[in-house]
Formats: structure tokens, C-alpha cells, sequence
């Protein structure tokens, strides 16, 4: 469903993550759109045209639309004569027990209502569990007998390749009135090559979380196969790739960490929706949530074996994932693993290695940084291979592993080097999911 959008101006309320990509790609699509954000470091990166994070080609979208003026921005909603379209970004993180902490988005509905016109529209494209739109954020905006519309259009774009799917993946439009679709799908389908209309706002909400939810379910069927395979003289990298080849109905995901700000959150949101103390959904995310421990435990068994006391540790890859490339910490596997360490290890000397995060990013989570790669096997004892970025695929181990101050262990997340056991003496190697190979032999 394609058409004409007349509602313009667009008001995006959070400039994260999400909501700058979204704010960019529509102003550069002809919108006129201002953001608001209340984080001062956002507002400032701004004024010089800059993203506070890495996202491919948005700073130059940035430097587009900024210098002529279809994108502009404040910390606070501007007042308006006219209708607007209020598009929803806010987060909805989780609180410690991990429920959905819903304060923020709340509290900008009370904010949109205090200053909407009748005939405003209002789009919430933040992560919400099962019926919060209807039941939480619908009462807010009428409790003034203001007519204002409402729909649930999500977002799920793949964090570092965003503005392209922005422009080719299909919008999903959940509204409870035809009116409401058609003016949403109208103003989506300038941005995008398609959209899809569903029956209503619950429809849109659910098929949001079972996105991110399935794949948090194919990373942990890949964790078990690599916990079940750490118990014997099995390698999970070769169980799963003999398993696929030429056979059609078999193809899991290579098993690692499973983190990131999407992933680590959904499939909570699912499960608290459905009010159910167990689901396969809450199973999957706590096999993936177990990988910490588990690989912390090991680690730290063979440090005993190995006679390594007081290490040096060196983790290569802080952000959440390494492809496509980020700088984004947020839910970073790496930074539990840190965490943990710290704990039981209070003398380590833990340092990070990632080349897309830089000392100031790492720094607001306590993690001091290596400059070079060499630099993160100088004498060090242990080194992780922490998140799946190219540039660690594809290191001369061999000559690094020379660096490390024996004996050492090398311990690869995502088993690159499985079948690669080269190293000198005194340098022991071992991955997530082929625990009895420690070392190169069977234990």
C-alpha cells in the first residue's frame, strides 16, 4: 500500500539509537522532522553533525540534513499550531529482576499529550511487551478528550547496516482503525519500499518480539549443542558443520556469546507478556545468559591447572557483536565476562581490545583499553576472543600467541581456530563448545 503522505511536520521523541537513524533517513526522504533529547552528549554530537555512534553513512546523512535544515533538534517538544506526528523512540530497559521498565515511555506520552493538537498522531516504535500501547500508552493521550491517533509501527532494523534496512525492509502497521493504517502506511511508505498492514496494535507488538525472540531461540538450540559437546572429546564447530552439509533441514548458527541491547531483552518482554514463570522463550534466553558462567568457571579451573595466578587478561572485542561492525557496549557479553573476572579475580589485570570502541566509550564501564592488538598479547596470560568481528578472524594467532607470557591460554568464544593448533609451547588453546580439547588433546 503505497500513497502520499500529508503529514509533515514529524516530531521523533529520542535520539538513540534507533530513533536518530529513523529521524535522518525520513528528513533525507523529504520529511520535515525534529528530534528531541534530553542526553546533553547526543544534543552536543549534533551540533557538530556527528552520531554518538557507529552506524555506516549516517554521520554524512547527518551533515546532509542538518545544513539544510530538514532535521533539526532540542532537548525539549517545541510548541506547534499545526498537526505533527509524533514518532516514539524512548528505550524500555529492564529492571534488575528483568521487567520492563516502562518510566520513560510513560513519561514522554504525559509530555506529547500536555502539548498534542486534536487530530495529532502519535506512533510508538519503541519495544513494548503485549498490550502496553492499548492499555498504558492510550489512556495517557485521551485522559484530556484530546482526539489524538494512535499505532504501533516497530522497528527492526539491524544495528550497523540500519539506514539501509530502514529503506528496504518492510514496516510493519499495527492500528486499530483503518484510518489510523492507511495515515500510518502513508507516511511509511515514503520511507520504505513496503509496508505490511496488520489487523491490529497487539498483532504489531507481538510480531516485534517474535522477531528478536527467534533468533535468541537458534543461538541457544547452538549453545546446548556446545554445552553438550564441552562434556565430551567433541567439537561443536564440527558437529554442527558435518550436520548441515548437503543435508536441507539442519542449519544452526555458529554457538557464542548472544548480547546486544535487542537480543538480551525480548525474549524477557515475550515471557512477561504471557505471565508465564517458564517458556520456551525464558528457556532459550537463560542457556544463552549461562555462557558467562559457564566459560568463566572453565577458564578459571585450567588457570588452577595451568598454574597461572594473578593473570593478565586481555578480552578482544567489547562491543556486543562484530558484525556488522559497532561500538555499541550496550548488553555486551564482553563486559559480563569483564565484570565477572573482576570478582573472582580481584588482582587480575583485565584489559579490552576492540577496534571500533574507543578508551572513552570502554571507560564509562570501567574497562581499560588496549591501543593495538599487539599490544593485548604483551605478556599477557589469557586472551579472549570475545565477539565475532572479521579482524579477529583472520590474525596471524601463530606469531601473536609468541607474545604472551607462558604459560597462557587462548580462549576462542566462537571457535575460529578449532581445527588450528600451531601454537608454541606453553600456549593452550580452547573454545565454547570443545571443552575436551583443552590444549589441543582430548582431556
Amino acid at each position: 500500500m503505497r500513497g502520499k503522505s500529508k503529514d509533515n511536520p514529524i516530531v521523533v521523541v529520542g535520539l538513540g539509537y534507533v530513533g536518530l537513524t529513523l529521524a535522518a533517513f525520513m528528513a533525507d526522504r523529504g520529511f520535515q522532522v525534529h528530534g528531541t533529547e534530553i542526553r546533553n552528549f547526543i544534543l552536543e554530537d549534533l551540533e557538530k553533525r556527528k552520531a554518538f555512534f557507529l552506524e555506516t553513512n549516517l554521520d554524512n546523512v547527518l551533515e546532509r540534513v542538518i545544513e539544510n535544515g530538514a532535521l533539526t533538534f532540542s532537548e525539549k517538544i517545541p510548541l506547534s499550531k499545526s498537526n505533527r506526528v509524533f514518532i516514539i523512540t524512548v528505550g524500555t530497559p529492564l529492571y534488575p529482576n528483568k521487567k520492563v521498565n516502562t518510566d520513560f515511555i510513560i513519561n514522554v506520552a504525559k509530555e506529547v499529550e500536555r502539548i498534542a493538537l486534536d487530530g495529532d498522531f502519535v506512533i510508538l516504535r519503541s519495544t513494548v511487551k503485549l498490550g502496553t500501547t492499548n492499555e498504558t500508552i492510550r489512556p495517557i493521550l485521551e485522559s484530556n478528550g484530546k482526539k489524538i491517533e494512535l499505532a504501533f509501527c516497530p522497528e527492526r532494523t539491524l544495528e550497523g547496516a540500519a539506514l539501509f534496512e530502514l529503506g528496504n525492509l518492510p514496516q510493519i502497521i499495527g492500528a486499530d482503525s483503518e484510518s489510523e493504517r492507511v495515515r500510518a502506511s502513508e507516511i511509511f511508505s515514503q520511507v520504505t519500499s513496503s509496508v505490511v498492514l496488520v489487523s491490529n496494535i497487539e498483532t504489531a507488538e507481538l510480531i516485534k518480539l517474535t522477531d528478536n525472540t527467534q533468533r535468541d531461540i537458534q543461538f541457544a538450540i547452538s549453545n546446548e549443542v556446545a554445552r553438550a559437546s564441552n562434556q565430551f572429546a567433541i567439537k561443536a564447530s564440527e558437529v554442527i558443520s558435518a550436520g548441515k552439509l548437503g543435508y536441507p533441514r539442519t542449519n544452526l548458527f555458529t554457538p557464542g556469546p548472544v548480547g546486544g541491547p535487542c537480543l538480551e531483552k525480548d525474549s524477557f518482554l515475550l515471557a512477561e507478556s504471557l505471565g508465564w514463570q517458564t517458556s520456551l522463550a525464558q528457556s532459550a534466553r537463560n542457556i544463552n545468559l549461562g555462557i558467562v558462567k559457564e566459560t568463566v568457571k572453565f577458564i578459571s579451573e585450567q588457570m588452577i591447572v595451568l598454574g597461572i595466578e594473578n593473570p593478565k587478561i586481555s578480552i578482544l572485542g567489547i562491543a556486543f557483536k562484530g558484525i556488522p561492525e559497532t561500538n555499541d557496549l550496550r548488553g555486551s557479553v564482553s563486559i559480563q565476562i569483564h565484570d565477572l573476572f573482576k570478582t573472582i579475580l580481584p588482582k587480575a589485570e583485565i584489559y579490552g581490545f576492540d577496534p571500533m570502541v574507543s578508551q572513552k566509550e570502554a571507560s564509562r564501564y570501567g574497562i581499560k583499553m588496549h591501543k593495538t592488538l599487539g599490544d593485548s598479547f604483551e605478556g599477557t596470560n589469557i586472551v579472549l576472543m570475545a565477539n565475532n568481528n572479521k579482524v579477529f578472524a583472520n590474525i596471524d594467532l601463530d606469531t601473536l600467541s609468541m607474545k604472551l607470557d607462558k604459560p597462557a591460554m587462548i580462549y576462542d568464544y566462537w571457535g575460529r581456530f578449532d581445527n588450528k593448533h600451531t601454537f608454541p609451547t606453553g600456549v593452550n588453546y580452547s573454545s565454547w563448545g570443545s571443552h575436551g580439547y583443552f590444549g589441543g588433546k582430548a582431556l
